[in-house]
């Protein structure tokens, strides 16, 4: 995807990260959330945030193989949030899921990242973003054991974190429009 497309439709970036960030505060302020609400809470947010991911996509870019990171980042979130949706009783088992979407959305997101230029904050955001989903994954891989409290915060922490990254990094192109359009 260009940086051109991506300070078009910054605002759909924007809602990605609102939507990361409304589903971390949710797990942190709700008291004593099971397991099982942890999943469906993630499985209503991979599938908004995979739809909109998807939609962003379709419509930010001239030429859909430009963004075809982001297409398949909308659609894996969309089927494993399925997944999680239909399978929240068996939430350790689910959580597999949760670590698979880490790796696939973090990888899809570098490439995005990799895409721009590395000039911009965007690249830099945006690259930190797919990291902090990798390592989302590596922290659920590595402590299949740990209790509840733990995986809440882990998954919590890692969509606060993706959620403002991903904000600044929206908010940071209507800054780059502004500066192009000021240099002609």
């Amino acid at each position: 995807m260009s940086i051109a497309t991506l300070v078009r439709n910054w605002w759909m970036m924007g809602i990605r990260g609102g939507l990361a960030i409304a589903f971390g505060l949710s797990l942190l302020l709700w008291p004593g959330v099971t397991l099982s609400i942890v999943v469906l809470l993630f499985a209503l947010y991979a599938i908004a945030d995979g739809a909109w991911a998807v939609v962003a996509a379709v419509r930010a870019s001239e030429r859909f193989l430009e963004a075809w990171p982001v297409a398949l980042e909308g659609v894996v979130s969309v089927a494993l949030g399925t997944v999680a949706l239909l399978a929240p009783m068996v939430p350790r088992t689910t959580l597999h899921l949760v670590a698979w979407w880490g790796i696939i959305t973090g990888l899809l997101e570098i490439v995005t990242a990799l895409g721009l230029s590395r000039a911009g904050a965007g690249f830099w955001l945006l690259g930190t973003g797919g990291l902090s989903s990798l390592f989302l994954a590596a922290l659920i891989l590595m402590v299949p054991h740990a209790d509840t409290d733990f995986v809440v915060r882990v998954i919590a922490g890692y969509a606060l974190a993706f959620g403002v990254l991903v904000t600044l990094a929206a908010a940071r192109f209507p800054h780059r429009r502004t500066a192009a359009a000021a240099a002609r």
